[in-house]
């Protein structure tokens, strides 16, 4: 294992060596543009105290650095937009910016090349899936411990953030390991029979299933609900699967109307499953001992419960007829029962119900069986069921009939049995080696490792790695029949399963299992499956898009996008959202109580699943890309539709009238609402989740919405503010509007050649409250007189008119949309880029972001509609590029 991990890391610092390192491509700059750099930017951009630490006193340029591209990428954005120079500085000429700009643009478009994704390994969520698929474990999930990805440009599968650090590679051979032993776990070694000696009192008293009473733990009630009406060790469960002898002592008090039985189950220790045992008739008299044998899996134990005792209080229309008769029987109880009404649960209740029929003055009824006022106290004293019985149980705890279980006494095991997990490995280690399970010749373990390399690897295995392998079982077979007892007939088979381990383990720290796309230059057919279906499921390709691909039939367009439509599905759209739109804010984010008293977590889901909802719609009926912006519809459900959006079709239902007193106030499930085109409600710009998650839990933030909607939205990402500018701090006392307060930074000229482009944007969404509600006022929090508490009342009115910097007026968030909606293309290459960076696992270059303009621009022809468009850039060269 230390030698595998050696290679692996001596792998990964050979990956990552840059090819660009010892490059020298310098190319001399145009004499207007020294000119232009000397004139307006080296003033402050020159030399080691450089602004910036951007040095731009300089005759030419290394146009095959990356961080030269990025570099000067920025510096077009910031001329472009007429951020730099700054305003306080001279200018350039119209003409010589646009000369400078023009000069720029050919220059990055020729020199930025398509691709360039840095050494890119899974991420957590593909490392984790790509186990579950290529091993066929559905449920496996990686610990807790198991380190978190980086995020770059809102995603975390990018590869220059998938950083390996020691932390990493001691959890991708821990992961291997655990792995491994779901198909060649190590047998287990034999368990010496033991004895364990459990008291009654060492019983597991739950609710209250069972109540521990003159030296032994009683059972009355018969309900099937065993933690309200059965009892086990504490302190017992298997320590190995095999037959154990159980031997209980138990009794009988009071008068039962039948026999007795004592049901002794099989449980798991979560008491998710039970399993028939066997029962006893326990007589009246001196104890009785009971000896028996059971098969328990590791892990379990027993449970005891009393199926025929005299109530059942989980079937109300049972317990009312029983409590009309036991009534009848006893009317003292009857009435003490009426005059307390709703006695408090278990002992204390019952105690309550002995005081009150010891008062002398209690006003006692005979009834009848068919009394009417006899029937309608069963029914009301059977309607809260639990309570009732909870309470009533310790009468028969007293009085009987009960069982008491005075002690338990388990050995074992005397007999090993195959553990359940034993069974489950075996089936599945012979779902994974197929019919070469069991033999080490060299001819069936290369036929396994062809086959299983190829699909850990996503591409076929090299004859070099199969007989790697290969020769790693065998040499490891010999090593451990050698060191064996010879005495062991298994030990030829324990050793090929230790040699399997080693080598499933060796393959998983592989970096051609941990990484993919390997090397510069065009994707081949393997790897190109590997893009897309990471892209589109977040796991490997199918053994189906790989016989495509081993075909060299998935680079042909028409294929390439019609494996693309097959896979896209759910998993996509809620993976891709979540980061592009951050919603993972929303997971940490608990709303100030004073906004809405019960957030509760299906809130926060139902208003995630909108958002995948509405992608996924859009995308499966190709919609043009401007219904994500103004659509006609809201996929909500009742209790998001009536507490956020106030949707007056989901009224919740007063509790009196409820047939159910437990159940929902609403009708449960995700719905389809029509809503009127750019109003209000519907579209990215008007979800809670998105308002929820732009927002801080307590109050709105303009600017950071405003910035959210540049970045995710319209692809024009702002620069970081100046460090001298102090962060705009909520005034809670509400005498200034947040207008008023961004008006220092406004007064800046430095700042307020970005807050142009921030301010109208995040304005006009202050009609949404930090929960996605519709507000027209802000609001104010003053003392309650009379209780003390904060009482809400409106503030000053919500301001949301603003204008774009392109001289359109805004007056609500309606403009917006009607905005956007008449020109989507910036929308539509904003998501295209989106998309790439979640598909390559890099930025766009500036090169690539013009050939997505040019697809966006295309499409355009065709109403841009979305699904479309997504094949299209699927399609595209940058796709197709490592």
């Amino acid at each position: 294992m230390k030698h595998s991990l050696r290679h692996l890391l001596i792998v990964f610092v050979v990956c990552c060596w840059s090819p660009n390192a010892n490059s020298c491509a310098d190319d001399t700059l145009p004499p207007f543009i020294q000119k232009f750099l000397n004139q307006n930017c080296t003033d402050c951009h020159s030399g080691n105290s450089a602004d910036a630490e951007l040095d731009l006193d300089l005759s030419k340029i290394d146009w095959s650095d990356r961080a030269t591209l990025a570099k000067w990428e920025s510096i077009y954005t910031m001329v472009s937009k007429e951020i730099m120079p700054p305003p306080d500085s001279t200018s350039p000429t119209k003409t010589k910016r646009d000369g400078f700009v023009a000069w720029l643009d050919r220059t990055l478009i020729k020199e930025s090349p398509i691709g360039g994704t840095t050494l890119r390994r899974l991420s957590r969520r593909e490392y984790e899936k790509t186990i579950q698929e290529v091993f066929g474990l559905p449920n496996f999930r990686l610990p807790n411990s198991f380190p978190p990805d980086n995020a770059s440009h809102g995603f975390n599968n990018q590869g220059e953030a998938l950083v390996v650090a020691a932390s990493h590679l001691e959890a991708f051979s821990e992961t291997a390991a655990l792995v491994a032993d779901e198909f060649f776990s190590p047998p287990r070694n034999p368990v010496d029979a033991t004895e364990f000696k459990i008291p009654g009192k060492d019983l597991v008293i739950s609710y209250s299933s069972a109540c521990f009473v003159d030296g032994a733990m009683r059972l009355a009630s018969s309900g099937s609900t065993i933690r309200r009406n059965a009892t086990w060790p504490m302190r017992f469960a298997a320590p190995s699967s095999g037959s154990y002898e159980i031997e209980i002592t138990a009794s009988v008090k009071g008068t039962p109307v039948v026999t007795p039985i004592l049901d002794v189950s099989i449980m798991d220790v979560d008491q998710q499953n039970v399993v028939a045992g066997t029962q006893l008739e326990i007589q009246l008299g001196e104890p009785q001992i009971f000896r028996f044998e059971l098969d328990l899996n590791r892990s379990q134990t027993v449970v005891f419960r009393y199926p025929n005792g005299a109530f059942d209080y989980e079937d109300k229309t049972k317990l009312s007829e029983f409590l009309k008769q036991l009534f009848v029987d006893e009317p003292r109880l009857a009435a003490a029962w009426k005059k307390i009404g709703n006695a408090p649960r278990g002992g204390s209740g019952w105690s309550r119900i002995q005081e009150t029929m010891k008062n002398p003055d209690l006003k006692v009824v005979e009834y009848a069986i068919d009394d009417g006022d006899l029937v309608k106290l069963a029914k009301s004293v059977a309607e809260k069921s639990v309570n009732t019985g909870e309470t009533l149980v310790y009468k028969f705890f007293e009085e009987g009939p009960n069982i008491g279980i005075h002690n338990v006494r388990i050995t074992g095991p005397h007999k090993i049995l195959p553990d359940q997990d034993d069974i489950r490995i075996a089936r599945q280690r012979e779902k994974l080696l197929g019919k070469v399970d069991g033999k080490s010749d060299a001819q069936s373990l290369r036929v396994f490792f062809n086959k299983f390399l190829t699909t850990a690897f996503r591409r076929p295995a090299t004859e070099a790695e199969i007989a790697a392998y290969t020769g790693l079982v065998q040499r490891r077979v010999e090593h451990g029949t050698s060191t064996r007892n010879k005495i062991d007939p298994n030990q030829d088979i324990k050793a090929l399963n230790d040699a399997l381990h080693l080598a499933v383990r060796t393959a998983l720290i592989s970096p051609s299992f941990l990484y993919r796309g390997i090397g510069p230059g065009k994707l081949n057919d393997y790897e190109l499956a590997s893009r897309l279906s990471y892209f589109l499921t977040s796991g490997p390709p199918t053994a189906k898009l790989q016989k495509i691909a081993g075909a060299g039939r998935l680079s042909k367009s028409d294929i390439l996008t019609k494996e693309a439509s097959r896979l896209i599905n759910g998993d996509f759209a809620e993976a891709f959202t979540r980061q592009w739109l951050g919603l993972e804010k929303l997971d940490n984010l608990m709303p100030d109580a004073r906004l809405i008293q019960k957030f509760t977590p299906h809130h926060r889901q139902m208003m995630q699943l909108e958002v995948k909802q509405t992608f996924q719609h859009i995308l499966e009926n190709n919609l043009p890309i401007t219904e994500f912006i103004a659509p006609d519809f809201v996929f909500t459900d009742p209790v998001v539709g009536f507490d956020i959006y106030g949707f007056k079709q989901f009224k919740p239902v007063a509790k009196n009238k409820r047939k159910n007193k437990n159940a929902s106030s609403f009708k449960n499930g995700i719905q389809r609402v029509e809503v009127p085109r750019e109003g209000r409600s519907g579209g990215l710009l008007s979800m809670p989740a998105i308002m929820m998650a732009t927002a801080n839990g307590v109050d709105t933030q303009p600017v950071l919405r405003g910035v959210w909607m540049l970045e995710n939205i319209l692809g024009a990402p702002v620069p970081e503010p100046p460090n001298a500018v102090p962060a705009l701090t909520p005034d809670t006392s509400g005498a200034k509007s947040p207008k008023e307060r961004l008006a220092a930074h406004m007064a800046s000229q430095d700042c307020a050649v970005c807050h142009r482009e921030i301010d109208p944007l995040g304005f006009v969404l202050e009609n949404y409250d930090p929960i996605g509600r519709w507000r027209t006022n802000y609001p104010k929090y003053r003392k309650d007189e009379e209780g003390g508490k904060s009482k809400r009342v409106n503030g000053l009115a919500v301001d949301t008119s603003g204008t774009l910097p392109c001289g359109t007026k805004l007056n609500d968030v309606s403009d917006l949309k009607k905005f956007l909606s008449e020109n989507p293309e910036p929308f539509a290459r904003c998501i295209s880029e989106k998309l790439m960076t979640y598909a390559t696992g890099r930025q766009p270059n500036y090169r690539e972001r013009a050939l997505i303009a040019e697809i966006v621009k295309e499409q355009s022809k065709h109403d841009l509609r979305f699904r479309d468009l997504l094949l299209a850039l699927v399609d595209s060269e940058i796709f197709r590029t490592k």
